[in-house]
């Protein structure tokens, strides 16, 4: 079995309100959502050659922010 890893993430209160409705929403866990974030990201940087940091929203949050 391969190595897991454990990633931290803090979110703001709107985005675990909207994180936890997705969830609830489609009887996923959070855990898988965010896995499946990250393996969105890595392919997407992968195969269109994105440069970081990214513009996740139109009020110009960023990865960083």
């Amino acid at each position: 079995m391969a190595a897991k890893h454990r990633v931290t993430v803090n979110l703001d209160d709107r985005e675990y309100q909207e994180l936890s409705a997705l969830s609830d929403r489609h009887r996923v866990s959070l855990a898988w959502l965010g896995r499946q974030a990250i393996i969105d990201l890595l392919e997407r940087c992968e195969s269109e050659g994105l440069q970081l940091p990214l513009t996740l929203s139109p009020e110009g949050r960023t990865a960083g922010s």
